[in-house]
């Protein structure tokens, strides 16, 4: 299983949305879905914003 660490860095490296959706497919299936840590990591973090920029953070993020 991935660790966190890897998946922050995984989706930090991200370099547009694309590549930050088709990383977001990586992690929901190794995981089942997105992590339970996944809103307060990537999100309430600013690790989305920092990745894809302002307003990103307004994305709607679909667990299912």
């Amino acid at each position: 299983m991935m660790t966190k660490e890897y998946v922050l860095s995984l989706m930090g490296s991200s370099k547009n949305e694309h590549e930050w959706n088709a990383n977001c497919d990586v992690v929901k299936r190794e995981y089942g879905g997105y992590p339970d840590w996944w809103y307060a990591e990537i999100i309430l973090s600013g690790l989305l914003r920092r990745t894809l920029g302002q307003g990103s953070d307004e994305i709607k993020i679909l667990t299912k």
